[in-house]
């Protein structure tokens, strides 16, 4: 199962399980200074997880104006993109 961290606005962890279904998870900071996952929304391809993705940081309350949306969508892009990456890298090995 891989796992990849996603920085956005929030902190979240994405795992692709062995049925190649996307879980989505937000991480919040406990007051301990740990971190713990929170939810797990089941995402079962790559345009929902980006949907679901999209919803959580434009609900974001910073985001006020179109060049903030744009920001949010750019940022959610270079991610995803990121993952995709490595993703081949891993299906090449």
């Amino acid at each position: 199962m891989q796992e990849h961290i996603i920085d956005l606005s929030e902190r979240y962890a994405l795992k692709l399980n062995e049925n190649h279904v996307y879980i989505l998870y937000k991480i919040e900071l406990n007051e301990n200074g740990t971190y713990q996952r929170k939810g797990g929304a089941v995402c079962k391809d790559l345009p929902s997880l980006l949907d679901k993705l999209i919803y959580c940081e434009l609900m974001n309350e910073k985001v006020e104006t179109l060049e903030d949306m744009r920001n949010v969508l750019h940022a959610i892009h270079s991610e995803v993109t990121r993952i995709a990456e490595i993703q081949a890298t891993y299906a090449q090995a």
